[in-house]
């Protein structure tokens, strides 16, 4: 009974630490902890399947030695998950189980008994939890159903987990460009002039803006220039580097931050960015879409992240002054 009521609690212990809000990654860690202290196995792993594919990865796991993990990681399990989905509740395997089957569930010990747990979500499968012992019989139907609750836990965490991911992800996006948000400028921003003072580099910010949009909508509609800016986003991310953040400022307003990058070479991108844009199609009635653009630079123009951008802004007024289509650093306005 004493044993019984410990495996009991150790379910209210993980629905704790669910409501207390810990994150989904620290419930379950505790929770492989718990199955390797509770049912006194050799080894446990908590494995998912990547979605669209047969790829599974070790997601924790208490037994297993970093090394397999990481090979494990690098192959294709289908058989093994072929198997694992013809079985609607659990698989206990022991030494009179098929040794095909046997040596599907081997991870990196040998073992006599070995009990594996689907993780069902809804019709959805998210992968599986097995643990395993050196001793024959090692799990009774009591385990069982316990191991089988705990798994429904941990199979709710992490799909909660990878819900949190999408948000996150959605939040980081501007709809319309699948360029980054507002948000994510801004964060970005901070994050990359911290950067570039403690590799002593410089720090570009980019802010552009599409010239005759106005008219463009009232002429064309706001579908064609939707249309316009989506095409203008795309010709942004493609004409950057790879280390560049492009991001929907505001509005018809893009701005790219440029890491590790001087006042120069930031003009040149901008320029070919300029370029490409002149030569694009859009509807051929008047007006014709333009981009301006205007660069400030760290440490050289500005002290810090709100006065790079004010800088910009400043730069990018210029060059609306002048009718767009140019590209104006701040030194060259100043």
């Amino acid at each position: 009974m004493e044993k019984r009521n410990k495996k009991l609690q150790s379910i209210q212990m993980v629905l704790d630490r669910i409501n207390e809000g810990y994150k989904p990654e620290e419930v379950i860690s505790f929770t492989a902890d718990i199955i390797k202290e509770l049912f006194k196995c050799q080894s446990t792993a908590i494995l998912t399947k990547e979605p669209e594919s047969f790829y599974i990865r070790v997601v924790t796991s208490r037994g297993l030695s970093g090394d397999f993990i990481k090979n494990f990681q690098m192959k294709e399990k289908k058989e093994l998950f072929n198997n694992i989905l013809s079985y609607q509740r659990y698989l206990l395997i022991d030494e009179k189980t098929d040794s095909k089957i046997r040596g599907l569930y081997k991870f990196e010990h040998e073992f006599r008994t070995l009990l594996a747990v689907p993780m069902r979500h809804g019709n959805k499968w998210v992968g599986f939890i097995y643990m395993d012992s050196e001793e024959k019989g090692a799990f009774s139907d009591e385990d069982i159903h316990i191991f089988a609750e705990l798994v429904n836990l941990i199979t709710l965490i992490v799909e909660y987990g990878r819900l949190e991911d999408q948000l996150h992800q959605i939040s980081n996006y501007d709809g319309l460009t699948r360029l980054y948000s507002h948000k994510y400028f801004h964060e970005s921003l901070l994050h990359e002039k911290k950067r570039a003072d403690h590799d002593k580099t410089h720090l570009s910010l980019c802010i552009s803006a599409i010239d005759h949009l106005i008219d463009y909508n009232h002429i064309h509609g706001h579908t064609k220039g939707d249309n316009a800016i989506q095409l203008i986003g795309k010709i942004i991310s493609e004409g950057i580097r790879d280390i560049d953040i492009p991001a929907r400022y505001m509005g018809a307003r893009f701005a790219i931050i440029m890491p590790a990058c001087k006042n120069d070479e930031a003009r040149k991108i901008a320029e070919s960015i300029r370029k490409k844009v002149e030569g694009a199609l859009f509807e051929e009635k008047e007006p014709r879409l333009y981009l301006s653009l205007a660069i400030s630079t760290y440490p050289l123009d500005a002290g810090n992240e709100r006065d790079l951008i004010n800088k910009a802004e400043q730069a990018l007024y210029f060059c609306r002054r002048e009718k767009g289509n140019i590209v104006k650093t701040y030194s060259e306005i100043s």
